[in-house]
């Protein structure tokens, strides 16, 4: 009988588009010419591979993948078996008109592996697991603290719809121990009531301790190492305290993957979405696309900075003789940005009052 011989790729590359979901993947394969198999199997990178080696011995494999709920531990499993992989954002994988109308899981994956073999996909930034945990304690801490606004609401709403009065003037941002303790003490005309503003209260000062104890694990987690000298020189700026540089040190990482400004500012949002067709070009306004965790804490320093900074006033003045001040305060976040550049790449102290 004849020598059967054995299947090699050696030299190959096969492209792998996956559509992950929490129950199942679909995935797409295809080599440089022509689409080889498409099939949905239980969501596992160790049975994806098996099946990838099994059908293609030798091959080298290249696989990509939409960002989404399951955040970077597929890719960093497939790396860690020699497999190239890719995280990309859905936004930025191209797509027809035909494809958003008539969307389904396997038009996903062949998109995904279709442009993942043509070379059109541009991958996001991996960050190190370290790094990503930080960042995760950040978020948190701004997740939590949007909840204990959101219980404040509830709580003067639930006055206002009641009734009640309060004898002194609600404050305006940080609610005192003693004014939670004159909301204890409210008059109210039945114990359902009572019991509401109560469980209210009791709700809001449980994230209120939280907030408290993230905050110190914060406090603790700057000191560190990793993050002391950069804090230094990031807090050197007029107007960035503890938190909002732990938000910016943790969501930017590492600023050399910013080559210019201009990269920086779309990452961080602080550019306009414009829409240009010949000699006509409209201004939208300040993108919708952006870092949600950056964005806010670059302009609420921007509004602190104006205050401490005498060269930074002085262009917000000059910005507000052509806009209203929200726009100004955001022509600053860009001067702010550069300021964050360019201590951050020089590593050195920001000095107050240079022009530029």
């Amino acid at each position: 009988m004849p020598k059967i011989k054995q299947l090699d790729f050696s030299g190959q590359t096969i492209f792998c588009g996956n559509d992950v979901h929490k129950k199942s993947w679909r995935v797409n394969v295809r080599s440089d010419e022509f689409e080889l198999e498409d099939y949905s199997q239980d969501p596992s990178e160790e049975l994806l591979l098996r099946h990838l080696e099994k059908r293609y011995p030798g091959a080298s494999f290249q696989v990509a993948y939409e960002a989404g709920f399951c955040g970077f531990g597929i890719h960093r499993s497939l790396k860690s078996s020699g497999v190239g992989c890719m995280v990309v954002n859905p936004a930025d994988v191209p797509r027809s008109d035909k494809d958003r109308k008539r969307k389904n899981d396997r038009i996903d994956a062949r998109r995904i592996c279709r442009h993942l073999s043509n070379n059109t996909l541009r991958p996001i930034f991996v960050p190190s697991i370290k790094m990503e945990h930080a960042r995760t304690l950040v978020r948190q801490r701004i997740h939590l603290v949007k909840d204990q606004t959101r219980c404040k609401s509830r709580i003067w709403g639930l006055l206002m719809f009641s009734g009640l009065k309060l004898k002194m003037d609600k404050p305006n941002d940080y609610w005192s121990l003693r004014f939670v303790e004159s909301l204890r003490k409210l008059p109210c005309p039945t114990p359902s009531l009572r019991q509401a503003l109560d469980k209210a209260l009791e709700e809001y000062l449980f994230i209120r301790k939280l907030v408290g104890g993230m905050t110190k694990q914060l406090r603790v987690m700057a000191a560190q190492k990793t993050f002391a000298m950069m804090q230094n020189l990031i807090q050197s700026i007029p107007g960035i305290g503890l938190l909002n540089s732990m938000v910016i040190i943790t969501e930017l990482q590492d600023m050399k993957r910013f080559k210019t400004l201009d990269k920086l500012c779309s990452y961080a949002g602080i550019v306009p979405d414009t829409a240009s067709s010949a000699d006509r070009t409209t201004v939208k306004g300040i993108t919708h696309r952006c870092n949600h965790y950056l964005r806010p804490a670059i302009v609420e320093s921007s509004w602190v900075i104006i205050r401490k900074d005498p060269a930074m006033l002085h262009l917000y003045k000059k910005y507000c003789r052509k806009m209203v001040p929200n726009k100004a305060i955001i022509k600053i976040s860009r001067h702010l940005l550069s300021r964050i550049r360019y201590v951050w790449t020089n590593q050195v102290e920001y000095e107050v009052g240079l022009v530029g």
